[in-house]
């Protein structure tokens, strides 16, 4: 269960706010499902903007093809 009483919400109708949703749903976005998903091009930002409100969003990179890319998620405590 996440404790949410230290973290601070993002104002309504914002990216930051959708994904929050998503990851409290047990998501793990990476930037293209995010574009896929929910239209939000600048994943890592957002993530950015959470941590900075409390929330704490965890990120591994994945190596697949000779390709790297980063996968994002909200850590339960």
């Amino acid at each position: 269960m996440i404790d949410y009483a230290s973290q601070i919400l993002p104002k309504e109708n914002t990216q930051a706010r959708m994904l929050l949703k998503a990851f409290s749903r047990g998501e793990r976005l990476t930037v293209l499902s995010a574009i896929q998903s929910y239209g939000v091009y600048a994943l890592s930002q957002r993530c950015g903007e959470l941590k900075r409100l409390g929330w704490p969003i965890q990120s591994r990179t994945i190596h697949e093809n000779g390709k790297a890319f980063s996968e994002y998620w909200l850590e339960v405590r």
